[in-house]
């Protein structure tokens, strides 16, 4: 707003209100004042009116003069701040410009320098192909070559120390564990054969037991599966079969006819049928003490009659029930001395070969068969998982299915628990040393097992196998005979590496 408004709008202000109290006055006074002094007071109080006005108009005037001023020096300080700016950015402008222009010169040069760098490579190349004698191809085969041969040194170091830390801390505590729990459970053990011996008190009970024409030998053999060996020695008549279960019911049914003199098809068919009976009343009594050694008093009777079978079965000579029972136990101390599961363990270590029973009906490894049979009667996982994983084909899911693989394995290999059939160990000592031949290869001079089959002894060509390298061969052979090899206890493999000068002075 301009002065000269202001001023216009204050003398029109000022005129109006002399106007109005001029009017005012005489209204008011209209009969006592005169009319000039109304006018005078009027007057006087316009001229003070007007002088107030002026004043207001002067401080309008100065607070718009300020505020001119002050929007005056915001407006110079902005530009100048813009000025700083604008001169702020042509400066990186111009830095931009001459660092780009420096890049520029760099990749230019950089890119000469690896031009002559790559015609130097190549000159090298040449004159090194021509040092060595070697292409690059064949340099480079060389180094793979060499690079390996440091990985498998720096394997076998590895393996070196971490088999040796290992050893001094677990070698020890293990030992002692094992043997304590081996010390703790004693059993005998005597071979069983496949064939029993039945005594007589004369040599007419055979011509009975034979029969007119073989008659009464020929029903006996039919109804019971074995075979009858009547020879001529004295006062014994021998039952032969590979299955245990019938050759103890044939043994108990002849003894029964013998004793009671009467030997005749009818007789042998009811002497067989009672045996049967003795039988299957002993087979829930020897169910029923597994169970007890095992701690499960409510185990189901199917399964009862079950792992009473494990009496008339051996494995390599070994009595199956006799091999549970030391199991159970040897599994139970262990159990304990690592705070595991002592109750799932037992369980685990009584049905882990009930298997075997019914290997002759079913085709699967028994311990197969073993879990598919606590499936069956809807065991646990974790309690099927260490039933079926105690040779570690199949992957142990707990520290209770390594207890069961470890008892078993201490009870089959202890000495005099187990004894192998001439085919049998002639077939297992092949696989272990044919395990060692598939893994060496040209490498092997000779492979050979002894101490019945737990060392091998494999003897490395020299010039082909390192001694850092005979560290992993042995890893290596190990690893193939756990994972394709049937075996008791443990196989200790040895590899030998030697050379030899020989002369001969003629």
């Amino acid at each position: 707003m301009s002065i000269g408004i202001i001023l216009a709008v204050a003398g029109g202000s000022a005129l109006l209100t002399f106007t109005l109290l001029k009017f005012v006055l005489k209204w008011v006074n209209i009969n006592n004042i005169p009319q000039d002094q109304i006018e005078e007071i009027a007057k006087d109080i316009l001229k003070k009116r007007f002088k107030e006005a002026e004043n207001e108009v002067e401080e309008m005037r100065e607070r718009e003069e300020k505020r001119i001023k002050q929007i005056r020096n915001e407006n110079t300080e902005h530009e100048e701040i813009l000025i700083e700016r604008e001169k702020k950015l042509n400066k990186r402008s111009k830095l931009l410009d001459d660092k780009s222009e420096e890049l520029e010169n760099k990749d230019k040069s950089l890119k000469q320098y690896s031009d002559r760098l790559e015609k130097d490579k190549e000159r090298l190349e040449t004159a090194l192909e021509k040092i060595s004698g070697l292409t690059k191809d064949e340099a480079r085969q060389k180094l793979v070559k060499e690079v390996d041969e440091d990985i498998i040194n720096y394997k076998a170091k590895m393996i070196r120390d971490a088999e040796k830390k290992a050893q001094e801390v677990a070698e020890d505590k293990a030992q002692n564990i094992l043997v304590e729990s081996m010390q703790r459970i004693v059993t005998d053990y005597v071979g069983e054969n496949t064939t029993s011996s039945i005594k007589i008190e004369d040599d007419k009970v055979k011509g009975r037991v034979i029969g007119k024409e073989g008659r009464n030998i020929r029903a006996f053999e039919k109804i019971t599966g074995v075979d009858v060996i009547v020879d001529e020695s004295p006062d014994t008549i021998a039952l032969s079969s590979f299955d245990p279960l019938r050759r103890e019911i044939a043994y108990v049914a002849l003894n029964k006819l013998i004793k009671d003199g009467r030997i005749h098809p009818g007789s042998i068919e009811e002497s067989v049928r009672k045996a049967k009976n003795e039988i299957s009343q002993e087979i829930k009594k020897n169910g029923q003490i597994l169970a007890e050694e095992a701690g499960w008093p409510g185990i189901d009777i199917n399964l009862l009659k079950l792992i009473g079978k494990l009496k008339y079965r051996t494995s390599y000579g070994q009595s199956l029930m006799s091999h549970t029972i030391e199991v159970i136990r040897i599994g139970a101390v262990l159990a304990a001395e690592l705070n595991a599961d002592v109750d799932l363990v037992k369980k685990a270590c009584l049905l882990h070969d009930v298997g075997k029973v019914l290997t002759h009906k079913v085709d699967s490894p028994h311990h197969h068969i073993s879990g598919q049979i606590a499936r069956k009667y809807l065991l646990d996982d974790k309690l099927v998982n260490a039933i079926e994983a105690h040779h570690l084909d199949i992957e142990p899911q707990s520290v209770e299915a390594v207890i069961v693989y470890m008892a078993d394995a201490i009870s089959g290999s202890r000495p005099g628990a187990r004894k192998d059939s001439y085919e049998q160990y002639i077939q297992r000592i092949e696989g272990i040393e044919n395990a060692a031949k598939e893994i060496g290869g040209d490498k092997l001079e000779e492979v050979f097992a002894i101490r019945a089959g737990r060392e091998l002894r494999v003897i490395v060509k020299p010039n082909h196998v390192s001694d850092d390298e005979m560290t992993v061969l042995a890893k290596d052979i190990v690893g193939k005979i756990e994972q394709t090899q049937s075996y008791p206890g443990n196989v200790e493999v040895t590899v030998i590496r030697e050379t030899r000068a020989t002369e001969i002075a003629k």
